[in-house]
């Protein structure tokens, strides 16, 4: 048997066997070819579902790449934009610093101007202030009477003259019976005319001053003699300084103040009353600290113008009296001067001899010829002895001064006093004496003052003073038997100008309206005796 070799592969010869083989070779080669065709076929399309992807993918990564890239752009210009703005607000912000600063600089130029133009503003004032203060003091110096040297260390001289001219209402030209003395007030006289010489050591001062005028006719006397003993304090006034002599009373503001420092021509009605001049004789401790001020003194108890008694003392008891008070300036400009007095004392009241009875004749009918009833029968009285009585005072003070540039000085003053049998001028008090038809009893006297001043330039000052005295607060009138009280007061208002030559004098004129009750009304009533006064004064003091 022949065989056939195919690929290989051995086939029978036969027929059938041949047509089986070639059928199932074409299979084979069939299924190799439909093998080969899936397989190019899929290797055609596997290629091309990656090409898609890969193309979906590289799209997707150019969509991604864009975003990121317009991302990015977009960054890029808010960067860009983020930078412009901010170098504008840098710039911005630069410009307000730089327009801060300009403006800081120029309001520190303004202040520095304003404040260097104050200060030479001040600086001329001060030296225009300097310059007067120099040019008033050459004129003083130039219009100042003489220096009257001494020998001495620390000793001084000095002088006072007060003349007036006096035109008063109620003037007569007639005589007082009871003092022979001319009751014409209209008149020139010399008030005043002092001279007096001082030494002032460190730990010793002393003085000698006498007094001349024309009040009661041409007098001289004997008005301040003392030697004290002082420790130095601050400010020009002594700690303590201790004197004896001729004193000035420290009682109240007015009584010991100088009288070419008074504004008004003479002390008030009840400080001339109680206390008839400011000098008696005694010792007196005074000083000051800081604003304190005080003045204690043991005295007789006679003023030098206290009448029958002045510059003697008829009692062994001593007047004691004193003032404590202060002195301070309580703001720039205002000066605040105040003080408390007392005063405790005994005065003195003169016995008399035995009187024997009496009779008198009174010619009523005046026809010369004596009739029983003109005869009036006084009976005699036995002697009685002297005896003492016990007197005292209080008083308070007040003074404010305020100083201005555009107005000058203003000043106001208030003084207040109560006393006890005190009166020594007006209406002397002896609660030991009996008046006709009356008992002996004591006497309370007020008394109280009110002034106000004001300077209208360096050589002119006006002012107006009310003062009030009234020596008997229990005084009683018999009104047809029956006992009534009555007004003893006496008040003053006064009014005054000035004209002031600073540092050696002044010219006054004041016009004093007197109320009092020393007159009678046509009923026989108590009524104001017209008393008015216009007074002229010409004063130079050195």
């Amino acid at each position: 048997m022949k065989h056939d070799t195919v690929l290989g592969h051995y086939f029978p010869q036969d027929r059938l066997r041949r047509q089986r083989a070639r059928r199932l070779i074409w299979g084979l080669l069939a299924c190799t070819a439909c093998i080969t065709s899936a397989d190019a076929w899929a290797q055609q399309r596997a290629p091309k579902r990656v090409t898609k992807q890969e193309q979906a993918q590289q799209e997707m990564m150019a969509a991604q790449e864009a975003a990121v890239a317009a991302l990015k752009t977009e960054f890029e210009k808010r960067l860009t934009q983020q930078e412009i703005d901010s170098k504008k607000r840098e710039e911005a912000l630069r410009e307000e610093a730089r327009v801060a600063t300009e403006k800081a600089q120029r309001d520190f130029q303004d202040r520095v101007t304003e404040e260097k133009g104050a200060r030479e503003k001040e600086v001329t004032r001060l030296q225009s202030a300097l310059d007067a203060n120099r040019a008033e003091q050459e004129k003083r110096q130039s219009e100042a009477p003489p220096v009257v040297g001494t020998l001495g260390r620390g000793v001084s001289l000095y002088g006072l003259v007060q003349a007036d001219l006096a035109v008063q209402q109620g003037a007569q030209d007639q005589i007082n019976p009871d003092n022979g003395q001319p009751l014409n007030t209209d008149r020139f006289l010399i008030r005043r005319a002092r001279l007096g010489a001082r030494v002032d050591r460190t730990y010793g001062e002393g003085g000698l001053e006498i007094d001349g005028n024309t009040v009661n006719g041409p007098a001289f006397r004997l008005l301040d003699a003392h030697a004290s003993v002082k420790l130095a304090g601050s400010g020009g006034i002594p700690l303590l300084m201790a004197t004896i002599g001729f004193t000035r009373i420290p009682f109240g503001s007015e009584v010991p103040q100088e009288d070419k420092d008074r504004f008004f021509l003479e002390r008030s009605i009840a400080a001339r009353a109680l206390f008839p001049d400011e000098y008696d004789l005694g010792l007196r401790l005074m000083g000051g600290w800081h604003f304190l001020r005080y003045a204690v003194a043991v005295q007789n108890g006679e003023p030098l113008g206290a009448g029958r008694f002045a510059g003697l003392d008829p009692n062994k008891k001593k007047d004691i009296v004193g003032r404590v008070g202060i002195e301070d300036e309580v703001v720039e400009g205002v000066y605040v001067v105040g003080g408390a007095s007392a005063l405790t004392g005994t005065g003195f009241h003169p016995g008399s001899s035995a009187t024997k009875p009496t009779v008198t004749w009174s010619d009523s009918s005046g026809d010369g010829t004596l009739q029983p009833n003109e005869l009036t029968g006084v009976p005699g009285s036995s002697a009685s002895s002297s005896a003492n009585f016990s007197r005292f005072g209080v008083g308070g003070d007040l003074l404010i001064a305020a100083k201005t540039s555009w107005l000058g000085s203003t000043t106001f003053a208030a003084q207040v006093y109560f006393a006890n049998d005190l009166d020594r001028g007006l209406q002397p008090a002896d609660p030991l004496a009996s008046p006709a038809g009356g008992q002996a009893r004591s006497f309370r006297e007020l008394g109280y003052n009110i002034a106000f001043t004001q300077q209208l330039t360096s050589l002119a000052a006006i002012g107006v003073r009310y003062d009030f005295y009234d020596p008997d607060r229990d005084a009683y009138n018999r009104v047809t038997g029956n006992i009534v009280p009555s007004d003893s007061s006496y008040s003053t208002i006064s009014i005054a100008g000035m004209l002031i030559g600073a540092g050696w004098g002044r010219a006054i004129l004041e016009y004093d309206i007197n109320r009092n009750h020393l007159g009678l009304d046509s009923s026989g009533n108590p009524s104001n005796l017209a008393s008015n006064a216009f007074i002229l004064r010409g004063e130079v003091y050195f």
